[in-house]
């Protein structure tokens, strides 16, 4: 039944192969061999779509022109790094794909999940590096070099991933504050407590040397970042540097400092609907193998109505950026 139920979804999730959509490639960054990093770079481009990018039994994939004919000219450079620990690859394929369709190269980062609570202790400095690597692949790469403005480079993420792009613009990490996230006393949110807990991890055992180690990127010039995780605990991005927040939902870990350029908050919301939409099987999928139906939210209109209200804040800060 379960064969059957996937091939089904397969084909409803197969893309209409008249419908325009952002060209995308893949690329490998390997410099650091434990840690390979899988690129989907996202560009503007006619052609169609014959493929879709993300998708698994649970989560629509969005439509995509592979190698497609990349236009004249250089664009500006969106770094997205995803979300939470444990997220799927290209999980904000989303987003990506309407940054790209706006006018830009959008590469989204896919780093290897940690195989343990342990290993993922490392993320938080982790992820700050991996943006920097893709930076420094797609201005050296012979053919993306040329295809890209260095002038122009912002990073955007969701949840850790947000994080993450907050501490490349240069938002230092209160170190004392972050690794007492999961004690009993903290009145910081740490989304991973309970599953760290039970690893016996605690984040007060994250290397202070690597941490010491998060420091701005001088080349990032704006940064976005969704639903960002211990945001009390970072402070303000450098006033030379653009930045947006975007709250999926009432903000329930407001910052005491005005760090933030911009703050768009999207009601009727959840930090679940940085999602991809369920396919119509996705609720029943994840109470089959015992995860949480409520991924899915209220319905896939209502999920694809906030996700086009984020691409649209996102794309107009970006043309703010770059006038």
């Amino acid at each position: 039944m379960r064969l059957g139920l996937s091939l089904a979804l397969f084909l409803a999730a197969a893309p209409c192969l008249a419908q325009p959509a952002a060209g995308v490639a893949h690329l490998s960054e390997t410099t650091v061999a434990e840690r390979p990093l899988s690129l989907s770079i996202w560009y503007p481009s006619e052609g169609e779509a014959s493929e879709t990018v993300g998708g698994n039994p649970v989560f629509e994939g969005v439509p995509a022109a592979p190698d497609a004919r990349f236009p004249e000219g250089a664009f500006p450079l969106v770094v997205v790094s995803h979300g939470g620990l444990r997220s799927a690859a290209d999980s904000g394929a989303w987003l990506s794909s309407a940054i790209a369709r706006a006018g830009y190269v959008v590469v989204e980062v896919n780093a290897p999940r940690p195989e343990n609570a342990v290993a993922a202790l490392d993320e938080i400095w982790r992820r700050p590096q991996d943006i920097r690597r893709v930076i420094d692949l797609m201005l050296t790469d012979k053919a993306w070099g040329q295809r890209v403005d260095d002038r122009s480079i912002s990073v955007a993420g969701f949840a850790l991933g947000a994080t993450a792009a907050f501490s490349v613009a240069g938002a230092e990490l209160d170190v004392a504050r972050y690794m007492g996230s999961c004690a009993a006393d903290s009145e910081m949110e740490n989304p991973d407590c309970g599953w760290y807990a039970k690893q016996g991890v605690d984040p007060s055992q994250t290397s202070q040397e690597s941490l010491a180690q998060l420091v701005r990127d001088p080349r990032v010039k704006a940064v976005i970042g969704v639903n960002p995780e211990y945001l009390t605990a970072l402070g303000a991005v450098p006033a030379e540097v653009s930045a947006l927040r975007i709250s999926l939902g009432d903000p329930d870990d407001a910052s005491d400092n005005d760090q933030l350029a911009k703050d768009v908050v999207i009601p009727n919301a959840s930090v679940f609907d940085a999602f991809a939409v369920c396919t119509d099987a996705g609720p029943d999928i994840l109470q089959e193998e015992a995860g949480d139906p409520s991924l899915c939210g209220a319905s896939s209109e209502a999920r694809r109505a906030i996700q086009q209200k984020v691409s649209d804040a996102v794309i107009s800060f970006l043309a703010g950026v770059n006038e």
